[in-house]
């Protein structure tokens, strides 16, 4: 939610400071979006996913998957370290002036970060959309309000069928979905 705009009577015309008349509320609450993945390739549809996130939040937090936990993908010795995702990540994120509105973390699993009181959204593909209904129970569990879960259809490549990482991984498609 962004503040309304000033009354036109908001500053002061006795030459006081203008601030002394401002009527604001106590509080002001800002959009916090949660994404995540593990962002090998950064595809087209990794990109649709982020910029949902970005779209819709004033700031987001980007979790992209460890070393280990990307381990357990398959096709894993094809995934790139961690270091060099999060770089492709902060390039596509500079290229569009979206790093300034974003926090990218490690996570070791997908739900410790998601729990951080101060977060209103979440942002998930159709493939994950159990995990994030998974995380609200446990905010709710915690107290927390529930997330606004935002999915993200799948994007298709030429083929018709979803584009994927480990479709990348394999060959079969390039990170457009470009048959290969």
């Amino acid at each position: 939610m962004r503040p309304a705009p000033a009354p036109e009577d908001a500053f002061s015309s006795d030459g006081g400071h203008p601030c002394h008349n401002l009527s604001l509320p106590h509080y002001i609450m800002m959009s916090y979006a949660v994404v995540g993945g593990t962002f090998d390739t950064l595809h087209k549809g990794h990109k649709e996913l982020i910029a949902r996130a970005f779209v819709m939040a004033d700031r987001v937090l980007v979790c992209i998957t460890s070393d280990g936990m990307a381990g357990r993908k398959r096709l894993a010795s094809r995934i790139n370290s961690y270091y060099s995702r999060r770089r492709k990540l902060e390039d596509f994120l500079k290229e569009r002036s979206w790093l300034g509105k974003a926090e990218i973390v490690m996570i070791e699993d997908p739900f410790s970060e998601g729990l951080r009181p101060a977060l209103t959204h979440i942002v998930v593909s159709a493939e994950t959309l159990a995990n994030a209904k998974r995380l609200n129970a446990m905010r709710r569990e915690k107290g927390l309000r529930e997330l606004e879960i935002s999915v993200v259809g799948w994007v298709l490549a030429a083929d018709g069928r979803p584009i994927s990482d480990d479709r990348i991984r394999a060959g079969e498609i390039d990170g457009d979905g470009n048959l290969i």
